[in-house]
Order: structure tokens, then C-alpha cells, then sequence
């Protein structure tokens, strides 16, 4: 007789999941319900967002056949220039900053080719696609889906490895303490095990990376030297991929498939809103979920 399993009460909610959907439901489960179970549809976009979903197509580009700097900026502008027409009024600061980073799409991509770490890289693929089985032992049959940004063969002194990267829009970097949370790392670590699942590739073969796309590099001339030169905006940072971090990626996406299915879901208030002061006009500004203040999801907690 074989091992029982435990299928929840209710039966299986999702086929696949995929990373921003383990980090939306840790973030808030009950917004993870109402986007990803009940199918509820929100418009939920800013510049920033379309900002780095043209850059990052425009790395598409870039590193796809034949790609040039000036081939993947008028991609990305073209995407970019598209979105900014249709997102309607914004605040004066927003608008500023909107069209500050149109300016910087082009050296997005004559930085990358810059950058001494993806010198003399072999492009494989862009956007992978990774929907791969996951093991379980409670009767649950979910697969992992993803997209790698981005895999590439880099020569070393002794060997060649295959990179997994994937694109992040960012200020002027990341802290270190950022790349040991688990939360953020995990991203990267689980598309190379499922990689490597999907292809057969040794893991001690195969590195990991984030390519962070800066909006404000940092500026590396002396104060006051004129003309101001600036870091480079484009930065390749390697992550850790042993097989105790990747054991902890699994560890974070196995538990949260199993809260997934709990059936006990709570609306995290402290999620709501997102305050902040603007460094331009020194007002008081808020982002606010969309969901918040509506018949699905009431704006103050329920009294006991």
C-alpha cells in the first residue's frame, strides 16, 4: 500500500504558479484571492512599470539577432513613447521623472554593451519559458511557470557556465542586505533549479545573476568637476546558488502552495498604502492598492 496522501478539502485552486504569485500572496493573501482565484480585473500600472517593461524589451533586442544599442533604444522608446500617450494626467513630479527617464533609455543599452561582465558573452535565449512540474506529497499536481529574462554562456579562465539572469529596473543599485532575503533571491534560485530540471544541466555548471538597470547610477567624478561622469547603469550582480539556498527558494515556494491552499485567507491592511514624501514638492504623497476601500475589500478591519 502506498504512502496516503492529504489532497486539500476543497481540491486544487491553481494548475501553476509562478514567482510574483508566491511574493503577491506573502504580501497579501487576500489580494492573491481576488487577482489570481477570482479572476477580479484591475487596471494597476504606473510609468515606472512601463518604463521597465520597454527596457526590458528593448534587451530583447539588444541581445537577440543582429541587435544594436540603436535598435534596441528605439524599440524600447517606441513601447515607452506608446505608454506615456495613454496613461492620462499625472503629478507634476511623476511627469518630470517620466520624461527624465525617457532621456536615459539610450544609454541603458550603450552601457550594457560597456559592462565588463557581459563582455564577450554567447546570447542563448530571451525569455525562457519554464512550466515545469513540482514535486509534492499531499496529491497536489502544480507546475512552476516563469520566463528567464535572459540565459547566456560566459568563457572563464578554465571552463564556460551558463548564465541565468533576469532584469531589474532599479535607483542607483541594491543594498547588500537585499540579496540575502530570501523573498527577492528566491526568483532567480528557482528558475535555475527548474532549469536545470527542464534541460538536464549540471547546476555546478550554471550561474546566477540580477542585471540591475539603473535610473539614477551613481556619480563617480570628484564634486564640483565638470563635465559630471557618472557610473555605468548597467550592473551584473551574482547570486549564490548552492544547494542550501536553493533548498531554501524550494522551501519558500512548497510552503507557501501549501497556505495557497488552506482556504483561510486575510487581508493584510499594513499592504493598503504606501506612503512617502516628495523629494521635489515635500508634500505628503500615497499609493493605494486597488482593491482598497471596494465592496471586495473594505478599508478598515471588521469589529469584534
Amino acid at each position: 500500500m502506498g504512502e496516503r496522501v492529504h489532497l486539500p478539502l476543497y481540491g486544487q485552486l491553481k494548475e501553476h504558479v509562478s514567482f510574483s504569485e508566491l511574493r503577491l500572496f506573502n504580501e497579501c493573501s487576500w489580494k492573491w484571492l481576488l487577482l489570481k482565484v477570482f479572476d477580479n480585473v484591475v487596471e494597476d500600472r504606473s510609468f515606472q512599470m512601463d518604463y521597465g517593461k520597454a527596457v526590458h524589451s528593448g534587451m530583447e533586442v539588444l541581445y537577440g539577432p543582429d541587435g544594436t544599442a540603436a535598435s534596441a533604444s528605439e524599440k524600447a522608446l517606441e513601447l515607452y513613447d506608446q505608454s506615456l500617450s495613454t496613461i492620462g494626467e499625472m503629478h507634476p513630479t511623476d511627469h518630470a521623472e517620466a520624461h527624465r527617464l525617457r532621456d536615459l533609455i539610450p544609454r541603458i543599452f550603450e552601457d550594457a554593451l560597456q559592462c565588463p561582465d557581459l563582455q564577450g558573452i554567447k546570447p542563448l535565449k530571451s525569455e525562457l519559458q519554464l512550466m515545469e512540474q513540482i514535486e509534492r506529497t499531499d496529491g497536489l499536481s502544480v507546475k512552476f511557470k516563469g520566463f528567464i529574462d535572459i540565459l547566456f554562456v560566459k568563457k572563464l579562465k578554465t571552463k564556460s557556465v551558463i548564465y541565468v539572469a533576469d532584469f531589474k529596473t532599479c535607483q542607483w543599485g541594491w543594498p547588500a542586505h537585499k540579496f540575502q532575503d530570501i523573498e527577492v533571491i528566491s526568483q532567480i534560485l528557482l528558475y535555475k533549479h527548474f532549469f536545470c530540471k527542464l534541460t538536464g544541466a549540471d547546476p555546478k555548471n550554471v550561474t546566477t545573476a540580477f542585471i540591475l538597470l539603473k535610473k539614477k547610477p551613481k556619480v563617480i567624478s570628484p564634486k564640483g568637476v565638470e563635465p559630471v561622469e557618472y557610473d555605468l547603469a548597467v550592473e551584473v550582480c551574482k547570486v549564490g546558488a548552492g544547494p542550501k539556498a536553493t533548498e531554501k527558494a524550494l522551501d519558500y515556494m512548497q510552503t507557501t502552495i501549501t497556505k495557497m491552499h488552506s482556504y483561510t485567507y486575510e487581508k493584510n491592511f499594513d499592504a493598503c498604502k504606501r506612503g512617502w514624501v516628495d523629494q521635489v514638492t515635500k508634500e505628503e504623497r500615497v499609493a493605494v492598492c486597488p482593491f482598497y476601500d471596494t465592496p471586495n475589500c473594505p478599508a478598515t478591519p471588521p469589529k469584534v
